[in-house]
């Protein structure tokens, strides 16, 4: 295997955007990250990351330019699969969408995009080298979450991905922290340290505005400060579309990019 992320668990998260050179800065300001372009033979496809050389550098996730004519940007997960081909075959069986057939790139990875049958989009990704994926998680500026947000029960929605990924659902007990709304977390069968306990994200019913909004995937920063991201965000241009609040996990913020690509930062409880 090429990475020690297991198989079924996040792989990749990225965001594709109207003005690539205003979002990177964007982000790159508010998370002290650096970029790393690929160059025009793979569209500028830019690699963003913790530590500010090449030797430093630990992937936290990507940005494209959307294809002309797209409006609006929006950030995207990818879900690590031994064979993308195979995968977007039995995902299409169990009632997906296969919106962008599996194609490689150069020799690092096979990628497939999807809509799952309640439409929410997602990614396989097949790794063919030790290069790609995830090389920082769980920590400050890095990715530490992963929420899909649906507008009904989210083990119904679930199922889909439990049988083409192998997850196993977890139904909150008493004993734990409560939610606002119906949830339950995600989980891998093949544990390693870069997933969350084994439990990489959650699932849970939309509320407010979200009712109007397709299910979706959400994407979940790690910050020292929720409050002083969220003022950062501003000041660069950026919007907060949900205030920091205090929940169940620690504390969180929904922001949007300068393009309108909404994300989740969050800080462990303390």
């Amino acid at each position: 295997m090429p990475t020690s992320i297991p198989l079924g668990a996040p792989i990749w998260a990225d965001a594709v955007t109207p003005d690539l050179a205003g979002d990177v800065d964007f982000y790159m300001r508010l998370f002290n990250w650096a970029a790393f372009d690929s160059g025009e033979q793979f569209g500028h496809y830019t690699e963003l990351c913790l530590g500010s050389t090449v030797a430093e550098a630990r992937a936290v996730g990507g940005i494209a330019e959307a294809a002309s004519g797209a409006k609006g940007s929006a950030w995207g997960v990818a879900f690590h699969v031994g064979d993308c081909v195979r995968a977007a075959a039995e995902a299409e069986k169990l009632g997906a969408q296969i919106t962008s057939n599996p194609i490689r790139v150069g020799d690092d990875l096979v990628y497939a995009a999807l809509k799952d049958p309640d439409g929410g989009a997602f990614g396989l990704f097949e790794p063919l080298s030790e290069k790609v994926g995830f090389t920082a998680r769980n920590e400050p500026g890095a990715i530490v979450w992963f929420e899909y947000v649906y507008d009904g029960a989210p083990v119904e929605a679930m199922q889909f991905y439990a049988e083409l990924l192998n997850w196993s659902l977890h139904a909150p007990d008493g004993s734990e922290p409560g939610h606002d709304a119906p949830y339950v977390g995600l989980r891998t069968r093949e544990g390693h340290a870069l997933t969350r306990s084994e439990e990489f994200g959650g699932a849970r019913m939309a509320l407010g505005p979200e009712l109007d909004m397709t299910p979706h995937w959400t994407v979940c920063f790690g910050t020292a400060s929720v409050d002083l991201t969220a003022a950062k965000a501003v000041d660069l241009g950026g919007a907060v579309a949900v205030a920091p609040v205090d929940d169940p996990g620690g504390r969180m913020a929904v922001l949007a990019s300068p393009t309108g690509a909404y994300f989740t930062v969050m800080s462990p409880r303390e």
